[in-house]
């Protein structure tokens, strides 16, 4: 039976049907298996990309560690899966591919399913930019350094609105989070040829790529006067930018001339769902107009819901408020209990609330002063229901505390097209917003309406304050309503602290907060407004305890990728190359005695097929480039490949049969273009490469002593051990572990001074994985005995096969340290079945445990 299609305003289930959208729970378990499968059937441009991003270390210009969320892996994972591996291009094969059989014949199908559509659910302060920048270099780099026509080197990325267009500007602006992020391999940084062109700037040089980032309603042209705002709305994000002929000529032509394919990516876009409107139309006359047409569309949101509650369909990603609040991403909105608060009966909103806003300025004084250690400025935030009583309880915020919130401290925003506040005034209040974060803005508070809502970035918000009448039918979102509060102010990663948003408010208004518990399957903490009070628990040198204070050495790398391996690919010996011979056709005697890594020629080829596949080649040279490329990718210099190819020739023509042979003969075209020879053939080069792209270098001494006293206070949120050897206030401990282990250090009398080494410090020794790859090890803790010997400490749980590596690389570089500084430095490993075994009592009998052999690589 044919299945109807949806209309503009119909949810596509019944709210309550499931817990995701359709697609995302099959989908979420293909993508799983074919993580776990090595990423089979992509390019090898794709597989550079992905090993790079997600399992690589990264450290940033100032050297603070950077890595992804596992969940900006799974969201960017599930783009690729799905329009490269899957090809699941339509809406209709979607459905057909990943929604149950009982649910799928209920769903409506998009009028219009013109090019892949796929929508990424991310709760709000979740780092959806991140990902959007991942997408846009996979098609990018896949259009470049493959060729492929059908991944994009043009992209238009849509804001809703201005505070949305600035937010996106100061990560795409300049190109900035290609640079600051690790997005762009240094071995494919050869092919960055990418322009970004904002809203109002002309065309500069040309490039093999662009994006251009505007709003969506610079696309089209609007009825004069009508922006389709709120009034209120209109208050925050000021009026929507003019849209006339020219301007929508000129962005539109420039799309058209440059020309396709192109990918859509709509920021903020809960909106998208209606196909009739002007956004969606924007899309489908670009995929009309645009030569090689729309490749994708990509919708990032973090509430893409139909108006009864219903997730859009095309929602392959689902990453919910309740998951990013278990994992510590966003802040914990913690619900304040007001058993003792009651509404006054008054009009005017200031008596009538004045309980419940004297409750949230003292909560706020109370974060005020935990905070003032680690520098940051707590922001209240208070939402009205009206203008009338935002202007009131501003008033009455301003006189009743003059020094916190009198003058500038606080700022009050809102519109409406009677002029509440002139147009001078709008980029001040927008500005204001915008830099609250600030550590020089002398803004406290902020007091604003309801609709407050997407694209309003602010990170020290701590205290919401939600005060409306029982008698409002505002349609707003719950996500949408405290996510205002919900960015960690410290940044992502970084810091072991979980940090919250105390949410205070009238009956009518904690509705909200209701709603989003039901819809997100959650129950927030609470505590009793007045009783319960904040406490934020502070690492921090400890100015008593300098005598326990450690220096460590800052020495130079010692290892690094090479640019070029074209002198070491020029000295292999592929005659000396060890493998089996290939047979020259199916079930010959030598495919009938091949063996390779344990698999006979039959299984393996069933074990590469989808990976190990070309087209059917017409010459020798074509599977040459072809395999030159591949390992060039894998090996991870792609500029390699003109050095390669020569040596690959040499390898398929002189040893892979065991005999010279004529690659002209179409019959060795074909031998050599078989899934197996291919996969023998990478392997072995790859093999023979990976162990010289890694450059030993002579380390220098850089800086002869950092001291642990430099480290900055830092918030934390776990285990700690209050300790007398140690000089920061408490010993912060990221498990039982650790915790037993430095009340041992604290009570070894043979022990003078230790620490843990908490990442804020920046310690860390770089090695080399299994696979050839760049990585950053951070050991436990640090002591001094003494008699001046100095060592690096970890205590380690469960053995893998990386701590191998990392023992190797501590050793090493405590081998460095003592030979540059004369300081004696020693690496000691703690096993926990051995120290729990052993219970000792002086730091000697760890000693003991260090003189065994440790296990992995000598």
């Amino acid at each position: 039976m044919a299945r109807r299609k949806a209309s503009a305003d119909q949810p596509e289930l019944i709210p309550g049907e499931l817990a995701s959208a359709p697609c995302v729970p099959a989908i979420r378990a293909g993508v799983s298996q074919w993580r776990e499968d090595g990423y089979p059937g992509v390019t090898g441009t794709t597989r550079l990309l992905l090993n790079y991003w997600f399992h690589t270390d990264h450290r940033l210009r100032n050297g603070e560690r950077f890595e992804y969320y596992p969940f900006q892996r799974e969201a960017m994972e599930t783009l690729v899966y799905l329009y490269e591996y899957v090809r699941a291009r339509r809406q209709k094969d979607l459905l057909q591919k990943f929604a149950p059989g009982s649910v799928a014949s209920r769903i409506r199908l998009l009028q219009y399913d013109q090019f892949a559509r796929y929508c990424v659910k991310m709760a709000t302060g979740s780092g959806k930019t991140k990902v959007m920048a991942l997408a846009v270099a996979w098609h990018y780099f896949n259009a470049v350094s493959e060729a492929r026509d059908d991944f994009c080197k043009t992209f238009l990325l849509l804001a809703p609105n201005v505070i949305v267009f600035e937010r996106l500007c100061k990560d795409f602006a300049g190109g900035r989070v290609f640079r600051a992020d690790p997005v762009i391999p240094p071995e494919l940084g050869v092919f960055w040829d990418f322009q970004v062109y904002l809203r109002g700037e002309g065309e500069r040089a040309g490039s093999l790529g662009a994006l251009y980032l505007a709003n969506v309603q610079q696309l089209y042209e609007r009825p004069e006067g009508d922006d389709g705002e709120t009034d209120e709305m209109t208050g925050v994000l000021g009026p929507r930018p003019p849209a006339n002929p020219q301007a929508v000529e000129e962005f539109h032509a420039r799309l058209v001339k440059r020309g396709g394919p192109l990918v859509v990516i709509n920021d903020e876009a809960h909106h998208t769902h209606d196909e009739a409107s002007e956004w969606n139309k924007v899309t489908r006359r670009l995929h009309a107009e645009v030569p090689g047409e729309v490749a994708a569309q990509l919708d990032f949101t973090a509430t893409p819901r139909h108006s009864k509650g219903a997730l859009f369909s095309w929602t392959v990603y689902d990453y919910p408020l309740k998951q990013a609040i278990q994992d510590n991403v966003v802040k914990a909105p913690i619900k304040g209990v007001t058993r003792q608060i009651t509404e006054q009966p008054s009009k005017i909103a200031s008596t009538r609330y004045q309980a419940y806003l004297t409750a949230g300025v003292e909560r706020w004084r109370e974060y005020r002063e935990q905070l003032a250690p680690l520098g940051k400025k707590p922001v209240l935030f208070i939402m009205m229901n009206d203008t009338a009583d935002a202007d009131d309880v501003g008033d009455w915020l301003k006189r009743k505390y003059p020094e916190e919130f009198g003058g500038e401290r606080l700022e009050i925003i809102h519109v409406n097209r009677s002029g509440d506040v002139a147009n001078r005034d709008l980029d001040k209040a927008r500005a204001a917003v915008r830099e609250v974060d600030e550590p020089d803005s002398p803004i406290n508070c902020i007091v604003s309406v309801l609709m407050l809502r997407e694209g309003w970035d602010v990170r020290n918000v701590t205290v919401i304050v939600g005060l409306r009448p029982y008698t409002s039918k505002a349609n707003i979102l719950p996500e949408q309503t405290i996510g205002r509060g919900l960015r960690l102010m410290f940044r992502r990663g970084a810091v072991p602290h979980r940090e919250r948003t105390d949410v205070i408010g009238n009956k009518a208004f904690l509705q909200f907060i209701e709603d989003l518990e039901r819809q997100e399957g959650i129950e927030l903490e609470e505590f009793e407004v007045g009783k319960d009070k904040l406490q934020i628990l502070t690492i921090m040198p400890d100015p008593a305890k300098m005598d326990k204070d450690i220096a460590l050495p800052v020495l130079s790398p010692v290892l690094s990728r090479k640019k070029s391996l074209a002198a070491e690919i020029a000295a292999l010996d592929v005659m000396a190359f060890a493998c089996p011979r290939l047979p020259r056709k199916p079930g010959d005697a030598t495919a009938q005695s091949f063996h390779y890594e344990g698999y006979d020629i039959l299984t393996l080829e069933k074990l590469v097929e989808r990976d190990y596949t070309i087209p059917e080649p017409q010459t020798a040279q074509e599977v040459i480039g072809y395999y030159a490329r591949r390992i060039a990718q894998d090996v991870r210099l792609p500029s390699q490949f003109a050095v390669l190819a020569p040596k690959v020739r040499q390898f398929l023509e002189h040893r892979a049969f065991g005999e010279r042979v004529d690659l002209s003969d179409p019959a060795m075209v074909r031998a050599i273009g078989n899934n197996v020879a291919q996969y023998v053939t990478v392997k072995v080069f790859v093999q023979a490469l990976r162990e010289v792209v890694v450059e030993q270098l002579e380390p220098e001494l850089v800086q002869d002593a950092r001291r642990l006293s430099e480290t900055p206070p830092f918030p934390y949120s776990r285990a700690t051990v209050n300790a007398s050897k140690c000089v920061f206030n408490l010993v912060p401990c990221a498990n039982e572990l650790e915790r037993r282990f430095a009340q041992f250090l604290e009570a070894a009398p043979d022990v003078n001074a230790f620490s843990k080494l908490p990442e804020q410090f920046g310690f860390a020794i770089e090695y080399t994985d299994g696979v050839g790859n760049l990585r950053y090890y951070e050991p436990d803790f640090v002591a001094v005995l003494p008699e001046g010997a100095h060592y690096l400490l970890e205590t380690k749980g469960a053995e893998t096969t990386e701590v191998a590596y990392k023992d190797r690389a501590a050793r090493l570089w405590c081998e460095n340290a003592s030979a540059l500084t004369g300081t004696p430095w020693e690496y000691l490993k703690v096993p926990q079945k051995d120290f729990e075994q052993l219970q000792p009592a002086d730091f000697a009998d760890l000693i003991a445990l260090g003189m065994l052999p440790l296990p992995g690589l000598a």
